[in-house]
């Protein structure tokens, strides 16, 4: 009898713990994740960025943004992939709620410190920490809430920079279509080439030509005597020095006296442009420093970046080399 109890009871318990599994939802989640507020990228005025003693502060004026300590204009494009992740944010999962904040470089040596501000509101605050193992999600923590989260995206390298990666590395800007005379000093070389008009089309072409409106490779290119240039030589060279960038910028005193450019380039459009790039002190170096009229301060260039200039100089040459038939 007593046998029969126990297998009754066993029973009891067998057949509830198998509806107890059944029933079960095991997806169920045990929390509840943060809401953050809708913000939009273009309401961000102002992005601090801490890491241990320093910080980064971006600033928008108008269109442009500014990065300090310094006030140098900012590369807009990292710019952008800031706010953009900012303005998305979405927190994904709770990871942890031990506050054993070293484990996902949420400690106070590794960890991002970034605020969002809207004029002098604070919109969006967060410490960033490393990536997850995906690789697809990063651990955060938010304002006031001590609890580690997954962040859709892998965005921690957006924002671990410095002022000097920050800054705008473009040294030259101009538009092509707008140039009408250039000249390059290289010391025992000095050219200077105008742009003409177009040959016109004859009468019986006018009907067929005149829908079409003039593009930079429609003009003719001369030097100062009289020679003619390859239109697509001229080009090639003014598309490499308008999308010009530089390596870094030189802010040691020691290296910002430079006298002597080896090439001196003056770029005559809507407004005048000018490099001066200066041999390097040996002649292995892949660097050379440089400055323009667009920054205030020199800076280096890749050896490669000067290659445009070179080239087209010896391609006048041996054009100039060249009898004439």
């Amino acid at each position: 009898m007593k046998v029969k109890k126990e297998y009754a009871i066993l029973s009891v318990v067998i057949i509830a713990l198998g509806f107890y599994l059944f029933f079960r939802n095991t997806d169920r989640t045990t929390y509840t994740l943060p809401e953050l507020p809708a913000i939009k990228s273009q309401d961000l005025t102002k992005v601090e960025i801490g890491k241990g003693d320093l910080t980064v502060v971006l600033t928008r004026r108008n269109d442009d943004w500014f990065v300090s300590p310094g006030d140098y204009p900012a590369d807009v494009t990292l710019v952008n992939r800031m706010l953009d992740t900012l303005a998305g944010l979405k927190v994904t999962a709770l990871v942890s709620e031990t506050r054993n904040y070293a484990r996902y470089e949420l400690d106070e040596d590794k960890q991002l410190r970034v605020t969002a501000y809207q004029g002098d509101k604070a919109l969006r605050a967060l410490h960033i920490g490393k990536a997850a193992g995906t690789m697809r999600h990063t651990h955060i923590t938010l304002s006031e809430d001590p609890n580690v989260y997954h962040a859709q995206g892998n965005f921690r390298q957006d924002f671990d920079q410095s002022v000097a990666s920050l800054r705008d590395k473009s040294v030259l800007a101009f538009k092509q279509d707008e140039i009408k005379e250039f000249s390059i000093d290289a010391g025992d070389r000095y050219v200077v080439l105008q742009k003409t008009d177009a040959p016109q089309p004859s009468e019986d072409n006018t009907t067929a030509s005149e829908d079409k409106p003039a593009t930079a490779a429609d003009a003719e290119w001369k030097t100062a005597d009289g020679q003619t240039v390859a239109n697509d030589a001229v080009q090639k060279l003014l598309s490499a020095l308008s999308g010009l960038k530089c390596r870094a910028y030189l802010t040691d005193p020691s290296q910002t006296e430079l006298t002597h450019p080896a090439y001196l380039i003056r770029i005559k459009g809507a407004q005048e442009s000018t490099l001066e790039i200066f041999a390097p002190a040996e002649d292995t170096a892949t660097e050379l420093k440089a400055r323009s009229s667009l920054r205030k301060d020199p800076f280096t260039l890749s050896d490669f970046d000067v290659d445009p200039v070179k080239n087209f100089l010896t391609d006048l040459n041996s054009t100039e080399d060249k009898p004439t038939p």
